[in-house]
C-alpha cells in the first residue's frame, strides 16, 4: 500500500477548514478500532451476515479519508457478507483489513500528532499521503 490516506476530499467538503478535517480524522481514529474488533468477533463466531453493516459503515469513512488501499478489502467484505458469497474467504479478508487498518491508523495518528504540535507554533496541515 503506497498511499495510506488522502484528505483532499475532506478539505474540499470543509473548504480547507483544518479544524473540521482534524475532528473527522480524530473521530475515525476513535471508531476504527471498535469496527475492527466487531468484525473480528463476527468472524470468530461465524456471524457472516453481521459483517455487512459493519463493512458498509466503514466503507464510508475509508472513502472519505481517501484510503484507497483499504477500500477494495472493505468492499469485498461487504459484498461477500451481503450477497452470500463464499464465507470461507471472509476470515482472511478481515485479517488483511485489520492488519492494514493498523498501519493506516498509526500513520494518521502520527501525522495528526505532528500537525497538532506544529500547529501550536505555525499554521500546518495534516499530510495528504
Amino acid at each position: 500500500m503506497d498511499r495510506h490516506y488522502d484528505l483532499t476530499y475532506l478539505n474540499q467538503v470543509f473548504y480547507g477548514n483544518e479544524t473540521m478535517v482534524q475532528e473527522i480524522v480524530e473521530l475515525f481514529l476513535q471508531q476504527a478500532p471498535r469496527f475492527m474488533e466487531d468484525m473480528v468477533m463476527c468472524v470468530r463466531q461465524s456471524r457472516w451476515s453481521d459483517l455487512h453493516p459493519l463493512a458498509h459503515k466503514l466503507k464510508s469513512s475509508v472513502t472519505m479519508l481517501g484510503m484507497t488501499g483499504l477500500a477494495p478489502l472493505v468492499l469485498e467484505i461487504e459484498r461477500t457478507s451481503k450477497f452470500g458469497g463464499n464465507p470461507a474467504t471472509l476470515p482472511q479478508l478481515v485479517s488483511d483489513l485489520t492488519s492494514q487498518m493498523e498501519v493506516v491508523c498509526r500513520a494518521i495518528s502520527q501525522d495528526l500528532s505532528e500537525a497538532m504540535v506544529l500547529n501550536a507554533s505555525a499554521s500546518t496541515r495534516l499530510r495528504r499521503a
